[in-house]
């Protein structure tokens, strides 16, 4: 039996200045607030400096997440690209653990 979720780090790579990214955060981060509603986003932020973001996601395939992720502002308009990792979590903090076994 498979685990339920398959867990991914997305990251976010700006591919203009931020001068043409800036307009797009709050569509952006609207966009995000609905990952988290849905369950799929767990944690999210920009990089420092400002270059692109990182999210650490869940689903039930890469398939799912690539699909969400054409939805990203961000992707629409082109200004970014998503890079996604998948890995399967082993070790957790406490506060992390029920990422442990997919779940």
């Amino acid at each position: 039996m498979s685990p339920p979720f398959r867990y991914f780090f997305v990251h976010i790579v700006y591919l203009r200045p931020f001068s043409e990214i800036e307009p797009l955060v709050a569509s952006h981060r609207a966009f995000l607030d609905t990952c988290l509603k849905d369950g799929l986003l767990l944690l999210s932020g920009p990089l420092a400096p400002r270059t692109g973001g990182l999210l650490l996601m869940r689903g039930s395939d890469r398939g799912q997440i690539e699909t969400l992720l054409a939805g990203d502002p961000y992707a629409k308009a082109r200004v970014a690209r998503h890079d996604l990792l998948e890995f399967q979590p082993v070790k957790a903090c406490p506060e992390l653990s029920g990422l442990l076994g997919g779940g």
